[in-house]
């Protein structure tokens, strides 16, 4: 869920929209959101088929990427790997993700030897492991939340926080971003929004994950809320690294004025799976 900082720390108004359509995407954005907090409110199952769709997009997404190198994983078997983790994870617990990860890499090898003709095993499996591992193992984690009693609301925390983050990078990276991270793989992520992010996160988690959250207080949420700022960063970073060794600009484009399924949850992947290990962590 990255939101974008302007590339030189300008202000608002010396940064271009770059065509994007405002009113679209922000239709697009609310629609997602609806569905996205509607099935979940409404039914797990139905929730995690919703979320095991846009995992699949996902990973085609990467295919589509990783078809301009040598690199062309058996993309179909973390396809069929995603939604039976996810459902697999929820009905019977976290041994379906390490089992399922290892079935699925064995699969791989048996499609990789089968279709090898061309050569280029070692990174077509490279490929497959790190979709497997970055995609389908982190989001079945959203399952590891909903295992929980009120497991809805644990997953609601960690989408909020997230969100949180991006707005409040988005925002004072605007405003006061001078000093860049990594300018050589996102010019546009600052010091000064991570700052921002941080206390705007910290705060969203004591006034409101505190009161809504049951059995999380102040120190597991603040907690969860750092966490969940430094996860969600690298996850852009870990995105904005890949489509920069690749030479793209997005890794798709199925939501207008919002890019791909990957340019929206890669905050995601990396904040949810530690969502759950804090929460671990404090025993909740």
């Amino acid at each position: 869920m990255a939101v974008p900082e302007p590339a030189d720390g300008a202000p608002a108004a010396a940064t271009p929209r770059g065509g994007r359509n405002l009113p679209v995407a922000i239709g697009v954005g609310l629609g997602l959101a609806g569905a996205y907090i509607g099935s979940l409110l409404l039914e797990p199952v139905l929730f995690l088929v919703f979320v095991a769709v846009n995992v699949v997009i996902a990973l085609y997404e990467l295919d589509g990427a990783f078809a301009r190198t040598k690199a062309r994983p058996p993309t179909i078997v973390a396809a069929v790997a995603a939604p039976v983790m996810l459902l697999g994870t929820y009905w019977w617990g976290p041994d379906v993700q390490v089992h399922g990860l290892y079935v699925a890499l064995l699969a791989g090898f048996v499609v990789v030897l089968v279709t090898n003709a061309a050569g280029h095993a070692v990174s077509r499996m490279a490929a497959l492991a790190l979709m497997l591992v970055w995609v389908v193992v982190a989001a079945s984690s959203l399952a590891m939340l909903l295992r929980r009693p009120d497991g809805h609301w644990y997953v609601l925390a960690g989408t909020a926080l997230t969100v949180t983050n991006d707005i409040g990078a988005y925002a004072f990276g605007r405003n006061f971003g001078r000093h860049r991270i990594a300018p050589a793989v996102s010019p546009g992520k600052t010091w000064e929004g991570f700052a921002g992010a941080m206390a705007t996160t910290l705060l969203m988690a004591a006034l409101v994950t505190t009161r809504t959250v049951p059995g999380v207080d102040l120190v597991p949420a603040l907690a969860l809320a750092a966490a969940v700022v430094v996860a969600a960063t690298l996850g852009d970073f870990a995105e904005s690294l890949v489509k920069r060794d690749l030479g793209i600009k997005d890794l798709g484009g199925i939501f207008p004025g919002h890019g791909g399924v990957m340019d929206r949850i890669d905050a995601l992947l990396f904040a949810l799976p530690v969502t759950h290990l804090v929460l671990l962590a404090f025993g909740i």
